[in-house]
């Protein structure tokens, strides 16, 4: 972010930590986000993690294990601070509170975007974690995944419509337990369907004293163009809401337009729940390696550039006035323009972005 000093977002203001800058600085990762497993019930019918009740085999059983996730923690040796632990829904994995625990007893701040299905046990430990965390200057914080507050939409975009009550619920009993809702972030997926009901949703998150709602824009993974298309949304579409975002949280958020910015491109690396390690977790055919068959640590060490997507970017990336800050969401380039130098096809900064890149049988725009 173009600013260093303390705005009062906790989760932002993690990145300006002095110890942290200096990693990213020095270019090497600060970040590794590990994905644990691909089971959940949350039910979107655009996500490539599996369902709860889908057949052993493939992304089902993929699930990474304590032991491999302690060698991940191992990164700390290039300067790694944060882990993100992904899913999946992380509550499903029987090892996902000791990875949390694991993490905050090797000093590491810990960020959870979970699927919002918390039944109240794991509420109460994940309060305990912050906790814990707290008195050793270390963060945590707790993501809550839901897309839209309206049951039709909710319906029309998931499997399981029951599950909007429960993630509602979830939220609840996480915030009951005392986990601080400033330590809470929102997390949905910008798609066609809910791009008209996301902002609705993020005052809601913010009225209850979220201090960040981290949007997602929907990314076509493991979907068909066709079926893609259904739920890709529109520029304009995309633009209303990260404005809005702005308009709350500070008008620095503009600056890495609509994606995470250069710190998290070129300050995270990631694995996947199968052992790959690749640049981003939408990026999942650029394995430098598998941590099943090589070093964690040599692996990222020896593939550094190619996994901080040190990359030259072209177009409005290029030319952009935030490009300091900023290099366009490349995931974003890749899959949707099969050119992960190009410039982002989904930043409304971008003036050559069309209004939607992918063409099918759509559902009416809300």
């Amino acid at each position: 972010m173009p600013s260093r000093r303390r705005r009062g977002n906790p989760i932002i203001d993690l990145w300006s930590r002095k110890e942290l800058l200096d990693v990213y600085l020095r270019g090497d990762p600060v970040c590794v986000n590990v994905e644990i497993n691909q089971r959940c019930g949350g039910g979107s019918k655009y996500c490539y993690a599996s369902p709860v009740d889908a057949a052993l085999g493939g992304n089902a059983e993929r699930s990474l294990s304590l032991e491999k996730f302690e060698e991940i923690l191992g990164l700390k040796k290039l300067g790694v601070q944060v882990v993100y632990l992904y899913g999946g829904d992380q509550l499903l994995h029987l090892g996902f509170k000791s990875m949390v625990f694991r993490a905050i007893d090797e000093g590491f701040h810990v960020v959870m975007p979970l699927s919002g299905l918390i039944p109240r046990p794991d509420a109460l430990w994940l309060a305990d974690a912050f906790r814990v965390a707290k008195s050793r200057d270390i963060e945590v914080f707790a993501g809550i995944h839901i897309d839209t507050l309206d049951p039709a939409i909710y319906a029309e975009i998931n499997r399981d419509p029951a599950t909007l009550h429960a993630k509602l619920d979830g939220l609840q009993a996480l915030l009951a337990a005392g986990f601080p809702p400033d330590h809470v972030f929102g997390c949905p997926t910008i798609t066609r369907q809910t791009a008209g009901a996301i902002i609705p949703l993020m005052d809601w998150f913010y009225a209850k004293g979220v201090k960040h709602v981290a949007t997602i824009v929907f990314k076509p993974v493991g979907l068909s163009p066709v079926d893609a298309a259904v739920f890709e949304p529109s520029l304009s579409q995309v633009k209303s809401i990260f404005y809005h975002r702005a308009k709350v949280e500070g008008k620095h958020m503009l600056a890495v337009g609509s994606s995470d910015g250069r710190y998290a491109c070129q300050g995270h690396v990631a694995i996947t729940a199968a052992g790959d390690v690749v640049p981003c977790l939408f990026l999942r055919g650029m394995a430098a390696g598998n941590i099943y068959t090589g070093d964690v640590v040599r692996i990222v060490k020896k593939s550094k550039d190619a996994s901080l997507l040190r990359r030259k970017v072209k177009g409005a990336c290029a030319s952009c006035r935030f490009k300091l800050y900023c290099c366009g969401c490349r995931a974003n380039a890749y899959l949707y323009l099969g050119d992960i130098d190009a410039a982002d096809p989904k930043c409304f900064f971008n003036k050559s972005a069309p209004e939607r890149c992918l063409q099918g049988t759509t559902s009416p725009e809300r």
